[in-house]
């Protein structure tokens, strides 16, 4: 019996609890943890949001068929093939494909543009990441097709 009780009583020199050692190896695992899942929500963030633009594209791509049963021709930012997407392209497709309500928003971290192609025929939707590199561009058709990164030209 007497085994038995020794379990509850303190040794001398020691004392009940966790060593400082102990407490930083916790602290350091649970660091790794918190960064590493960090960058997976910001990975998560970044695949919503483009996955939204996407989706926007397509908005825009059926309000321009819409446009273009109205008015015989498709509204663009740019009489080129290609355009630079900017807020200020945002807002004016906004206002005029959406009659002024904000359905491609302005914080999403994305812009867009309608450039001319086919000679005024057809018409090309470009949408760049904000501070974003030559990977972070897309690119629609006037057939839906969407490309993405080096392949839109």
């Amino acid at each position: 019996m007497n085994n038995n009780l020794n379990c509850f009583y303190k040794s001398p020199g020691k004392s009940p609890g966790f060593s400082l050692i102990e407490l930083l190896v916790v602290v350091a695992i649970i660091g790794i943890l918190a960064s590493a899942s960090v960058l997976t929500y910001n990975g998560y963030l970044n695949s919503s949001k483009k996955t939204t633009m996407k989706s926007l594209m397509q908005a825009v791509a059926l309000a321009e068929a819409e446009w273009y049963a109205e008015t015989g021709s498709y509204l663009t930012n740019s009489e080129d093939e290609t355009c630079n997407p900017s807020e200020a392209t945002v807002a004016a497709l906004n206002d005029s494909l959406f009659d002024d309500e904000d359905v491609v928003p302005d914080d999403l971290g994305w812009t867009l543009c309608v450039a001319s192609a086919g000679s005024g025929g057809s018409f090309q939707i470009f949408a760049e990441k904000t501070g974003g590199g030559a990977e972070d561009v897309m690119c629609l058709n006037r057939n839906g097709s969407i490309r993405e990164g080096g392949d839109c030209s």
